[in-house]
């Protein structure tokens, strides 16, 4: 009897930190979502002010070409 005891508090143990192994990965996995969709958006922002700036550059040389 106190063989079963000490091995379910073995298993206990083990669960308790395996499941504190899969949060802490989640949570990770997680931050790293958020990080890459940040970065994602910083792309895409910078995408538009490039192709803003480059219109406005082109439009610039068409206006001197015309004078």
């Amino acid at each position: 009897m106190p063989l079963l005891v000490v091995f379910l508090c073995f298993l206990i143990v083990y669960y308790l930190f395996q499941k504190s192994k899969i949060n802490r990965i989640e949570k990770q996995e997680s931050l790293q979502d958020k990080k890459n969709d940040k970065y994602e958006q910083l792309l895409d922002l910078a995408r538009k002010q490039d192709a803003a700036k480059s219109e406005e550059e082109n439009a610039n040389k068409n206006n001197n070409l015309e004078n």
